[in-house]
C-alpha cells in the first residue's frame, strides 16, 4: 500500500475521529520508530494540535517543532458545518530545514453517506513531505467577529510511517515521496508526472528517399541512372 493511500485512510479516520480506527488503517504497523528520514520500520502515527484563538475571526498556530509528518489537514467540530473563510499552513522540510511558502487548503465540504456521532468536519489533506515543523493560520472570510469561525479547530500531522517491505526496498516509496496536493481521494494524483517524449528529429528518413537528393547509400535501389556511378560494391579504383 502507497505511502498516500495509508495517509488518506488515517486521516480519513481522524475525521471520523476515533483512535481504534487508525489503528484499523495502518497498513503493516511495527513497534520499531526511527528517528528522522531514516529508513527502519516505522509506525503510522497522527498528531493533533489545536489552534489557538485570537478573538472570534481568528485561529492560528505559530511555528511550531512537531515529529516527523507527511500530511496534514484542518478539522473542527460537526461534520455538517461549513468553515466560512481560508486556511493556510506552511511546513519546515526535513531535508534542508528550510520553511515553505503559504498554502491555501480545500475547504470544500464532502459530506458522508451517513452522519455519525463524533464525526469532525475537515479540509481536504496536502501532501507536504517529510516535514517537521509547521504554522497555521485560518482567517474568517470577512475578517469580523459576524462570521465565527467554528470552535474545535486543529491541525491534524499524519506521518504515513515506514513498512517492513518499504524499509527493505526503499525504492517502493521512492516515488511516493514528491509533494502533491490532493485533489479528492479518488483521484489518481500519482500519475501526475507525464512519461518524457524522446526528441525526434524533424524529418524522419522515408523508406522511398526524394531522388533529387542523392543517399550515401541507397538500399535496393531498383533503377539504377545510367549517369549516376554505382555506390554499391565495387571498390574504389
Amino acid at each position: 500500500m502507497s505511502l498516500k493511500r495509508r495517509a488518506w485512510l488515517t486521516i480519513g479516520a481522524v475525521v471520523l475521529g476515533g483512535a481504534g480506527a487508525i489503528t484499523y488503517a495502518m497498513a503493516d504497523p511495527s513497534t520499531d520508530s526511527t528517528d528522522g528520514g531514516s529508513r527502519g520500520k516505522r509506525p503510522v502515527s497522527v498528531h493533533d494540535i489545536a489552534l489557538k484563538a485570537d478573538g472570534a475571526k481568528e485561529r492560528e498556530l505559530p511555528r511550531t517543532s512537531t515529529k516527523q509528518f507527511s500530511l496534514l489537514g484542518v478539522s473542527w467540530t460537526g461534520v455538517t458545518k461549513e468553515l466560512d473563510g481560508t486556511a493556510q499552513v506552511r511546513t519546515r522540510s526535513i531535508e534542508g530545514g528550510k520553511w515553505t511558502g503559504w498554502q491555501k487548503l480545500d475547504l470544500e465540504l464532502h459530506l458522508p453517506e451517513k452522519v455519525e456521532a463524533g464525526m469532525r468536519a475537515a479540509s481536504e489533506p496536502l501532501w507536504v513531505g517529510p516535514s517537521d515543523g509547521v504554522e497555521v493560520r485560518v482567517v474568517a472570510a470577512d475578517g469580523t467577529s459576524s462570521a465565527p469561525l467554528p470552535t474545535g479547530l486543529e491541525v491534524n500531522l499524519v506521518d504515513p510511517g515506514v513498512t517492513a517491505k518499504e524499509a527493505d526496498n526503499p525504492a517502493l516509496d521512492g516515488s511516493e515521496m514528491a509533494p502533491a496536493a490532493f485533489a479528492a481521494p479518488m483521484e489518481a494524483a500519482d500519475e501526475e508526472t507525464p512519461t518524457p517524449v524522446p526528441t525526434e528529429p524533424a524529418s524522419p528518413a522515408p523508406s522511398e528517399a526524394p531522388t533529387s537528393q542523392p543517399p550515401t547509400e541507397e538500399p535496393t535501389s531498383q533503377a539504377p541512372s545510367p549517369t549516376a556511378s554505382e555506390p554499391g560494391t565495387s571498390p574504389t579504383p
